[in-house]
């Protein structure tokens, strides 16, 4: 079974990957799930990513191991124009992320190379179950019901500045620190309500699975 590469943002996808992706994976015999940080300098948390160290890593992860997977897990939200087919002028976000992942895969060739983008942004997953807010100090429940009920695909959590799932769950868990409360939640709600909720995070899942069987 090929090992599978993930390039992701920071320590909190990291942590993700470790704790809720991998144990998912292992359960079709894909046991090698690495993440690999994109960081530019220490202390670096997320984001901020060029598609010069993004393709620079991914053509370095395929060079250094024929038998491997390689792929992402970067944020639509606040992506940096330099990614291709950026500047599309599709009116829905997802029509935007699906034409910049076709404009990578143009770029980068290899057929074991996944280039998947998180519409809008990590934390939208989150809001995929109630339960992993529950045990949170001091939570705003009721806020997050009302996000829960009004985006039964909590992917489509919207990109406003005040409105991103990263600045809801700012108002809704007082002083939220994504690297500590991000994957607690996470792991809380386990990775079936998200495959459940998540049709573009289950498609990548699958397709990771598919192309891992691969010889």
């Amino acid at each position: 079974m090929r090992t599978v590469y993930i390039m992701v943002e920071g320590p909190t996808e990291e942590e993700f990957i470790n704790s809720v992706v991998a144990p998912y994976l292992k359960n079709y015999g894909i046991v090698n799930i690495l993440p690999i940080g994109l960081e530019t300098s220490p202390g670096f948390t997320g984001g901020d990513i060029s598609f010069k160290r993004y393709r620079l890593n991914a053509e370095n992860l395929l060079l250094s191991d024929p038998n491997s997977i390689v792929t992402s897990l970067i944020d639509y939200y606040e992506l940096r124009s330099d990614f291709p087919g950026f500047d599309t002028s599709y009116p829905l976000a997802v029509d935007r992320v699906n034409h910049i992942e076709h404009q990578i895969s143009s770029i980068i060739t290899d057929k074991r190379f996944i280039p998947y983008i998180q519409l809008h942004e990590f934390e939208g997953l989150l809001f995929s179950d109630i339960k992993g807010f529950q045990d949170m100090p001091k939570v705003h429940m009721g806020r997050v019901q009302y996000v829960i009920n009004h985006y039964p695909n909590p992917e489509r959590i919207n990109d406003g500045p005040d409105t991103t799932p990263a600045a809801r769950l700012k108002t809704i868990i007082p002083r939220y620190r994504k690297p500590f409360h991000g994957p607690i939640i996470a792991i809380t709600n386990g990775i079936g309500s998200i495959l459940d909720k998540c049709p573009r995070f289950k498609n990548w899942i699958d397709l990771i699975i598919q192309k891992a069987k691969v010889p």
